[in-house]
């Protein structure tokens, strides 16, 4: 029996796989930027420079695009200057209008400087976005991190890479003019293991999970905007909601009498009555009446005697007290002044406005005085005291009915009213006017009222008022 063995064929030699580039590496920044220049003359295309730093001139070699991320900014700042003009927009004329001393609702001055921080993060966000897709990253892998001599791409090495892909790649062809250009190395570009570019599991795991925990604010905030709870809100910074304080009219068991609001401390007096000077400080001049079984009158200031005498008074009696008050036009003429008398004879305390300024009042006080109305004053009644300033009239060409035009200084009720009065009006405001004692200092507060009596003059004063010296220069000119 013969056994028939059939010819081996002989093993066939391993073929290696083509490479996906070349990459050459090369020692000075001048010796790389040749070698581009001469792959570029042969006629290759898919090529790129990796060095540790920026190298000039090797974009003009590379014959590199001009990049889009200037247009991509320049697209985020039209979008961030345009948005923030129509949020102001929309928030202050449309949402929620509110009106302030008459101003219009909407101006694109105030817009702007939202619009501009606006236009540079929309710009900024552009060019990081762009960046990031122009040049494909988030990649975390790299087929050239697999060839060890890369590694000094960040040290002292310069490379150049040229793709397979390319129509006119040849690998000896290529190796050799590589050599020619003074590469010191030359290494196969491997392609990419399969499976490789996938993303670790963990880190995908990771990603979705941030993901659905970045969905969880605005979620409850929007079922916060379309619900209703009686549960107190979510206050991650409490500030003064929760702080330890009890509110009036409640049980505070700390203290003996169980009451939450503490009486006056024994021997403490209310702020500002340490003043004793009433005249200065609060425009009223103080005294003690007689009492009615003739004791003597004390005062803390004589009252000034009124420029016109008083009216007949009205009486009325309340229980053991007798009011006595001047009739309306006549106090707001004079002192604008009540006294209160009790029936028993005891004496009572009488308030009166002061008739003359309690300070020296000479020319540069009264400068003083018209640079604080310009100031405080103007912007409502004008700088001829008319009623008439720039507030006013916006106020009223805007026709919202919510403005009520101040009354003319020159008006005669006004003219009438004592000094202290004016103070007291300046200080404490009067109808919708508010006061100004937290911004104007009590000096300043009377130098006003002392050239509001100059600018009353203007408009009443006679020849009698000139001074002698200053006559006959006036009757020149006339």
């Amino acid at each position: 029996m013969s056994t028939v063995i059939e010819p081996q064929s002989p093993a066939s030699p391993s073929v290696a796989p083509e490479p996906a580039g070349l990459l050459a590496a090369f020692t000075s920044a001048h010796d790389v930027v040749a070698a581009t220049q001469k792959v570029r003359d042969a006629g290759y295309r898919r090529i790129d420079v990796h060095s540790p730093f920026p190298l000039h001139g090797v974009d003009t070699v590379l014959k590199a695009k001009k990049p889009l991320l200037p247009f991509a900014a320049l697209i985020g700042a039209a979008i961030g200057l345009g948005g923030g003009i129509w949020m102001a927009w929309w928030m202050n004329a449309i949402d929620y209008p509110f009106i302030i001393s008459g101003k219009p609702l909407f101006s694109i001055l105030p817009s702007l400087p939202v619009a501009f921080e606006l236009a540079i993060l929309l710009a900024a966000f552009a060019v990081f976005g762009g960046a990031l897709a122009l040049g494909g990253l988030p990649k975390h892998s790299n087929r050239l991190f697999s060839i060890p001599v890369f590694a000094r791409a960040t040290n002292d090495r310069f490379f150049l890479s040229i793709e397979a892909s390319d129509s006119r790649f040849d690998a000896d062809e290529l190796s050799n003019l590589l050599n020619q250009a003074g590469a010191v190395s030359i290494d196969h570009i491997p392609h990419a293991e399969p499976g490789s570019p996938k993303i670790p599991r963990p880190f995908a795991m990771a990603a979705a999970a941030l993901l659905v925990l970045a969905l969880v604010p605005p979620v409850l905030i929007a079922k916060a905007r379309s619900t209703t709870s009686t549960t107190p809100r979510l206050s991650f910074i409490s500030d003064m909601d929760y702080q330890p304080k009890f509110k009036a009219q409640t049980v505070n068991r700390l203290f003996a009498d169980g009451r939450a609001m503490r009486p006056q401390v024994s021997g403490t007096i209310a702020r500002g009555d340490l003043r004793s000077d009433v005249a200065l400080y609060r425009g009223i001049v103080a005294q003690e009446i007689r009492s009615a079984d003739g004791g003597s009158a004390v005062g803390l200031r004589e009252p000034e005697a009124p420029e016109t005498p008083p009216s007949q008074p009205l009486s009325t009696s309340t229980g053991d007290l007798q009011t006595t008050v001047l009739v309306p036009d006549q106090a707001d003429r004079a002192n604008d002044r009540m006294q209160t008398s009790p029936a028993d004879g005891s004496s009572e305390t009488v308030q009166a406005w002061v008739t003359r300024i309690p300070v020296d009042v000479d020319e540069s006080f009264i400068r003083r005085g018209r640079q604080r109305y310009d100031i405080y004053c103007a912007t409502c009644h004008g700088i001829g005291g008319d009623g008439d300033g720039l507030v006013t009239l916006r106020a009223l060409e805007l026709e919202q009915g919510t403005w009520v035009k101040p009354t003319s200084l020159h008006a005669e009720p006004v003219r009438m009213q004592p000094d202290g009065q004016l103070y007291n009006t300046i200080s404490n405001g009067i109808r919708k006017m508010p006061g100004y004692a937290s911004q104007i200092p009590v000096e300043d507060r009377w130098a006003i009222v002392a050239y509001l009596r100059a600018l009353q003059k203007t408009r009443t004063a006679g020849v009698d008022d000139v001074p002698s010296d200053v006559l006959p220069n006036i009757r020149e000119l006339n």
